[in-house]
């Protein structure tokens, strides 16, 4: 080989040698981004490739499922939001495959209350904004309706039906006919209007919202939710739904929300003589997305959810856009607040509850 055979050689090697550098250069900051194919980046080990990976509470399938419907970019999965907050509260980072958890709050403030409990890092971003509205609500016969309205002074609310749940209606001023008073809440420990439903019943008990753990040790007020916790009714399908097609046969009252509740009674054939009723004070379900923090497909999954299409979901599954007014037709207005107890309290709750039912 000449002199210059060699100097040509040496110089494609170099040349080689640098393209491969500059190659695994752009390979690297692709990973880093999370942006190179099988590489998870800043994903938390999912990657940046499949569809955006929704958890929705029970409440709100409907919406959740119509956002769904017809696209390849987002898979949605309904889980009582009980479930989900015990799930998270226990997860590591690494496990948790949800890019994003659309619930009404506080549900995701009692996740990272118990993940500091337990010694556990913060796991999701809850800042964003409330994205609907819908006020609790107690479905109710007409002339149960009106037996509580003259028994329950000076005002109609859960504290009365506590005491009376389980008695004869007969007692409290109705019909032998109709048997004991049957009301139905679905279970606090798992679903969002039972532990809802319960933190205004709670509040409602003592005058106001703003409670500790301690007001929940007090005698009269745990002899009161021991009298509801035995009168309620347990069917297997804790809905209004379920009651329509057995009239006044099974259950008395149900606690649901508007947003279920309007579009059951405008429709349903067997709704004739239901009422729904607004306790005081006003608790709301305040719809929100929670997501896994520092993570892109999460700020994908907020874009779509706060965006046009997710609205529209939300407001035609009956619940109110919020700080728009009513999604539909005109209603009342909702108080600025939701009108619960603290996280702490509501986490407190699920306790108690598990202790006296």
């Amino acid at each position: 080989m000449s002199p210059t055979d060699g100097g040509a050689l040496r110089s494609v090697v170099t040349r080689l040698l640098a393209l491969a550098a500059a190659v695994g250069m752009v390979v690297g900051a692709l990973a880093l981004r999370g942006d190179a194919p099988g590489r998870a980046g800043g994903d938390g080990g999912r990657g940046a490739e499949g569809p955006l990976r929704l958890t929705c509470a029970a409440e709100l399938a409907t919406a959740c499922q119509a956002l769904a419907d017809g696209r390849e970019d987002l898979q949605v999965t309904v889980e009582e939001a009980g479930h989900t907050a015990d799930r998270l509260a226990a997860a590591s980072a690494a496990d948790v495959t949800d890019d994003g958890w659309m619930v009404p709050a506080p549900w995701p403030q009692l996740v990272e209350e118990a993940r500091g409990r337990a010694g556990s890092p913060p796991l999701l971003d809850h800042t964003g904004p409330v994205l609907a509205r819908t006020p609790l609500v107690v479905a109710v016969w007409s002339d149960r309706s009106e037996v509580l309205a003259t028994s329950c002074q000076p005002d109609v609310g859960w504290r009365c039906i506590g005491e009376m749940a389980g008695r004869p209606w007969s007692e409290v001023g109705g019909q032998e006919a109709w048997g004991p008073v049957k009301p139905v809440v679905p279970d606090p420990v798992t679903t969002t209007v039972g532990l809802f439903t319960l933190g205004q019943a709670t509040a409602t008990y003592h005058g106001r919202a703003d409670l500790s753990r301690a007001d929940l040790d007090d005698d009269g007020y745990r002899d009161w939710l021991g009298s509801l916790a035995g009168g309620l009714v347990h069917p297997p399908d804790p809905s209004l739904q379920a009651m329509l097609p057995f009239g006044r046969a099974r259950f008395d009252l149900v606690a649901t929300t508007e947003a279920s509740a309007q579009p059951l009674v405008e429709r349903a054939a067997r709704a004739e003589g239901l009422v729904l009723l607004d306790f005081e004070p006003v608790a709301t379900a305040d719809v929100v997305l929670a997501t896994r923090r520092d993570d892109r497909r999460a700020t994908m999954l907020a874009d779509l959810v706060g965006g046009s299409d997710g609205l529209a979901a939300l407001a035609g599954a009956g619940w109110r856009l919020a700080g728009d007014g009513p999604a539909a037709t005109p209603r009342p207005g909702l108080p600025d607040g939701n009108g619960l107890p603290s996280p702490g309290v509501l986490e407190a709750l699920r306790s108690a509850w598990q202790e006296v039912a």
